[in-house]
């Protein structure tokens, strides 16, 4: 009678231990890619809201009939049609735009997890001149979160100045 053969208790061991090797690599493999993943995601979304928060501030202030007051981390400003006043400031980590407001509380959030916003005031020739003066506003706005940062510059000259 022939005898039928089978794998060893060893062999089966071995080839338990290599697909358990096999198994944790493409494990690492996958979670390191899914937190690249979630890092570019949260990148591309602190860019996306900087972005959208800069260009609304610019929208409003190229219009601009002038600045009213204005500090390093705060604008107050006429609108277009100088009916109307806008302000922008930075309180708990939120971005502020308040129309008509008189004094910097309320108002609609434009980005949250903001780290910094710094206005500089201008003369046409770039030199630095007081707020109420100014003909070119520099606008610096920093977003983070968990170690990401979006920093976004831009200048905008007054229209109506």
């Amino acid at each position: 009678m022939s005898r039928a053969r089978g794998f060893t208790f060893v062999e089966v061991l071995v080839s338990l231990v290599v697909g358990l090797l096999v198994l944790v690599g493409v494990h690492r493999l996958f979670v390191s890619g899914l937190k690249g993943q979630t890092a570019t995601s949260l990148q591309t979304e602190l860019n996306r809201r900087a972005q959208v928060a800069l260009d609304d501030m610019i929208f409003w202030l190229r219009g601009s009939q002038g600045v009213l007051e204005g500090a390093p981390d705060r604008v107050y400003f006429t609108d277009q049609s100088g009916d109307h006043t806008v302000r922008y400031w930075v309180s708990g980590g939120k971005l502020y735009r308040a129309q008509d407001s008189s004094h910097y509380s309320g108002g609609e959030v434009l980005a949250s997890d903001v780290s910094q916003l710094v206005f500089s005031y201008q003369g046409l020739q770039g030199m630095p001149i007081e707020p109420t003066r100014a003909k070119v506003v520099g606008i610096q706005l920093q977003v983070g979160r968990e170690g990401h940062s979006a920093w976004l510059k831009s200048s905008v000259k007054l229209r109506n100045q």
